[in-house]
C-alpha cells in the first residue's frame, strides 16, 4: 500500500467545505414568505401541553398588535406567523429622523390526528398567544374482527 502525504490544498479544501456548510446553515431561514423588507424573524418562546379533552399551546410574542397575528391550518398542523412594527420619529429645527424596525415571529405546531383544528380558539393578552385544540371524540381502540 503507497504511504500518503499530507497535502496542504486537500486540507484548504476540507476546512472550505465545512466553512460552506457553517454558513449555509447559518443563514437559513423559516418561510416568511409574504413579507419583501429585510426582517428579523425568529421562533417563538412556546410551551405546549395536552389535557383530556385538548391541546394547548402558549406562544409568547412581546410587542405584537393582535391585528398583526395570523394563524392557518396547515396539514395537520397550526402555521402561527406575526410581525412586529415600530417607527420612532424626531423633529427638531433642521433635523428630521425616522427609525423602522421589522421583526417576525414563526413557529409551526404539528398536532396528533385526533385534534379538531377547524375548532381551535385563540386567544391574545399582555404579549401572550394562548391556542386551545380540542380533541376528536376517543373512539373505541379495540375492534373486534369477524371471522369468515
Amino acid at each position: 500500500m503507497p504511504r500518503r502525504f499530507w497535502d496542504p490544498f486537500e486540507e484548504m479544501r476540507r476546512m472550505q467545505r465545512h466553512l460552506n456548510r457553517m454558513f449555509a446553515s447559518f443563514f437559513e431561514r423559516e418561510p416568511f414568505e409574504e413579507f419583501e423588507i429585510e426582517t428579523s424573524v425568529r421562533q417563538p418562546l412556546a410551551d405546549m401541553w395536552e389535557t383530556e379533552d385538548a391541546y394547548h399551546i402558549s406562544l409568547e410574542m412581546p410587542g405584537v398588535n393582535k391585528e398583526d397575528i395570523e394563524i392557518n391550518v396547515v396539514d395537520n398542523g397550526l402555521e402561527i406567523k406575526a410581525m412586529r412594527k415600530e417607527e420612532a420619529k424626531e423633529h427638531k429645527k433642521g433635523f428630521y429622523r425616522v427609525e423602522r424596525n421589522y421583526a417576525g415571529f414563526y413557529k409551526y405546531v404539528t398536532l396528533p390526528e385526533n385534534a379538531e383544528l377547524d375548532k381551535a380558539e385563540a386567544t391574545y393578552k399582555n404579549g401572550i398567544l394562548e391556542i386551545r385544540v380540542p380533541k376528536s371524540p376517543k373512539e373505541e381502540s379495540r375492534k373486534r374482527i369477524e371471522i369468515k
